[in-house]
């Protein structure tokens, strides 16, 4: 049996400055103590998946090799396109939405739209966690959670005071989840990296019961969700169920949120199946959606070729590849990438618009940007629920 959370009682104290400024009605329902969660230790604990769950995920293990074998041998860099999908569902479940073509500018630009320039953080979190090698340690998440709040006013590392989930902003009284206390946060992932590093647990349930206790332990202050998402790459990766891509997982897990939030509550009463099931099923989806996406470029790449009549060899024939790397660019980002001179990316750029390859973004105030418009409406239709579910339902 898997142990569910416990909880403690806390000391509540707050400024009377600061109560003086609470509504008094949310005074009154502010109590000297509250109670917080405590996690079990996990990292020795005995982990019996049952038979009909570990036929499942030794299938969709299969499937998943086979997707990741299909994808190495293409010349262009899906993972690169997968990570943007991949990294604006993440973002939706945490109702923070943009378009593709906003955040790719985001990446260029800090002039992209507010919500635009938080979701390129996650895509640069997506990227550091898929960049490290090794076992999983403390530093590594820090490392992730870092990159992901960059540039914003959160504090980083762990956090070292209470967080809670629902509720007042005033205290964690009502609260709906009340993580466990800033205290126990460092000695909560020690356990869970140490439960990590264990080769006795199939990967998939292995990175689903990491990924629970992660958001259990709640350990940032913001971008809880989102690091532990990417957490879960990580984990598949250093296990390596895949060797050559990535996929988007939150994709499959945006398809049924409810189903996604309800394991992870079922995991704080001890039952950690929902949570395997849920992420078994997010990553069958997920590979659909990203044999999606890699039909949809190959047709838009070989649109491309045949409208390019330019010797082999020249710098048109390299720049599709670029583009699926990222798909809003400008003329200096498109000289450095390549190699060439600011006078011949600018005169390649004129002609990929004129072949349909590239158009001009309308808003002159951010600069001059061109966009993979064909590139960009795949990675749109994998990236929005609606879109999700269509795939799905294939």
């Amino acid at each position: 049996m898997w142990p569910g959370i416990t909880y403690e009682a806390c000391d509540w104290e707050r400024d009377p400055d600061e109560l003086a400024l609470v509504p008094k009605s949310r005074r009154r329902k502010i109590l000297p103590t509250y109670e917080a969660a405590v996690p079990a230790s996990i990292a020795a604990l005995s982990v019996e998946i049952p038979a009909q769950l570990a036929r499942h995920l030794t299938e969709v293990e299969v499937s998943l090799a086979r997707f990741d074998q299909a994808q190495a041998a293409r010349d262009w860099p899906l993972p690169a396109l997968l990570l943007r999908s991949e990294s604006s569902s993440s973002s939706q479940i945490e109702r923070l939405t943009s378009s593709v073509r906003n955040v790719a500018l985001a990446e260029l630009s800090s002039k992209a739209p507010a919500n635009a320039l938080i979701i390129a953080g996650n895509v640069a979190a997506m990227r550091e966690a898929l960049g490290q090698s090794g076992d999983i340690g403390i530093d590594s998440i820090c490392a992730i959670h870092d990159v992901l709040m960059r540039g914003t006013r959160e504090a980083l590392g762990l956090r070292e005071e209470q967080v809670w989930i629902g509720g007042s902003p005033y205290s964690p009284h009502g609260a709906t989840f009340v993580p466990p206390h800033a205290d126990l946060v460092r000695p909560c992932l020690e356990d869970l990296v140490a439960f990590g590093i264990r080769d006795d647990i199939p990967p998939i349930a292995k990175a689903a019961i990491f990924h629970a206790q992660f958001e259990t332990i709640h350990p940032f202050t913001d971008g809880n969700g989102r690091t532990g998402r990417a957490l879960l790459h990580r984990m598949l990766s250093s296990d390596e169920v895949l060797l050559h891509t990535m996929l988007p997982v939150s994709a499959g897990l945006l398809h049924d949120v409810e189903r996604y939030m309800g394991a992870l509550d079922a995991y704080h009463d001890g039952a950690f199946e929902p949570m395997i099931e849920c992420l078994a099923d997010a990553l069958e989806l997920a590979a659909v959606i990203g044999s999606r996406i890699a039909s949809d470029v190959d047709e838009a790449l070989d649109g491309w070729a045949s409208a390019n009549t330019d010797r082999a060899g020249s710098a048109s024939h390299r720049l599709p590849a670029l583009l699926v790397e990222q798909p809003v660019v400008d003329v200096a980002f498109v000289a450095s990438r390549l190699g060439i001179t600011d006078r011949a990316a600018r005169n390649l750029v004129e002609t990929a618009c004129e072949r349909g390859v590239l158009a001009k973004m309308g808003n002159a105030k951010r600069g001059a940007f061109y966009q993979a418009s064909d590139l960009i409406a795949v990675l749109e239709e994998a990236s929005s629920l609606e879109g999700i579910r269509r795939i799905a339902a294939r």
